[in-house]
């Protein structure tokens, strides 16, 4: 906004007298403090509505920032309960496989001592009828 001295006194009187400019220069001033109190003003308006406006955003933000935290912790912890059922699950298979092989293994080991057992006996039972076959022969005296 442009303030024209022109329109508040003439430069050219009429009269070769020089009025007195003071009361115009006030008038001008007056005039200019009330505008730059007015601008002032609105600035401190447009300042004030600036600053809610990034306060606003700045929350908004947070708020998005926060739901976004929360989704991936959300996510993060179905992910970890599900490997943590895939993880006993494994265990509970390898766990069964194990006991599987543990029971094969010992019904091997139970055949093969009965197998021990029967061949002792059947070698007993052996030298002790060669035995018995030597005490029956008779002697050559």
């Amino acid at each position: 906004m442009s303030i024209n001295a022109h329109a508040y006194s003439d430069p050219h009187p009429a009269s070769g007298d020089v009025p007195d400019s003071s009361p115009a220069a006030a008038r001008l001033l007056e005039m200019t403090a009330r505008e730059t109190d007015q601008w002032r003003s609105e600035a401190r308006s447009e300042a004030a509505t600036i600053v809610a406006g990034a306060r606003d955003e700045a929350a908004e933000l947070v708020r998005a920032a926060h739901e976004e935290a929360e989704a991936l912790v959300a996510s993060a912890r179905k992910e970890a309960a599900q490997t943590l059922r895939d993880a006993r699950a494994e265990a509970s298979r390898v766990q069964k496989e194990t006991t599987a092989s543990r029971e094969r293994h010992e019904e091997v080991i139970a055949d093969l001592q009965q197998a021990a057992t029967e061949h002792r006996e059947k070698l007993r039972q052996h030298l002790t009828d060669m035995l018995d076959r030597v005490d029956s022969t008779p002697a050559d005296d």
